[in-house]
């Protein structure tokens, strides 16, 4: 089953069908230039093709905390929403962790059919912390701090996403506050 047009309902109503699993991968990275950025895109693209898939260019939007200045900042990347079609859900989660892997990503986002939840799964080691797996939320069409663009619409499954952001913000004020009393030593 290819999905190569349609806006935001089409991609919502592939999202929430039950009989197919779905993910959404980008190749894109910070430290890359927009050129190579691109070109990554494209490759990505064409890999995502190659395994069978028909693709769906979508915008990832996001937070990250600049490691220059410290604040916060909207990010935007291309990235691709992709149904599993006739593939098996197994087997399509092992192709779009491949893929993420293959392209530098730290996790993916794969919700598997019969599921009503989606989960990041971890590409490297480090990717996600401690984890392998994090369980992201539902679906809702609606913008959030972390979400995907179709067209000029957004869905995001960032419930669960944000939780763990928030998580991650407190453990690391919480040790920077113990290190800062020498209550805590980092070791070297």
């Amino acid at each position: 089953m290819k999905l190569d047009e349609g806006g935001l309902a089409r991609v919502m109503k592939r999202a929430k069908d039950k009989k197919q699993s779905h993910a959404t991968v980008s190749a894109e990275r910070a430290d890359k230039s927009k050129k190579e950025n691109k070109g990554r895109s494209k490759q990505l693209e064409k890999d995502l093709r190659g395994r069978g898939y028909g693709p769906k260019k979508t915008t990832g939007t996001y937070s990250e905390k600049d490691s220059k200045t410290g604040k916060e900042k909207k990010v935007t990347e291309r990235s691709y929403f992709v149904t599993s079609g006739k593939k098996g859900k197994r087997k399509f989660k092992k192709d779009m962790k491949k893929v993420a892997k293959k392209h530098g990503q730290d996790s993916v986002l794969v919700k598997q059919k019969g599921n009503k939840t989606a989960k990041l799964h971890a590409t490297r080691k480090g990717g996600l912390g401690k984890k392998k797996t994090e369980t992201a939320g539902k679906l809702k069409a609606k913008k959030g701090e972390f979400s995907t663009k179709v067209g000029k619409k957004h869905m995001t499954y960032e419930e669960r996403i944000r939780e763990k952001a928030d998580r991650i913000k407190v453990e690391r004020l919480y040790n920077k506050s113990l290190v800062e009393n020498n209550e805590y030593q980092i070791e070297s």
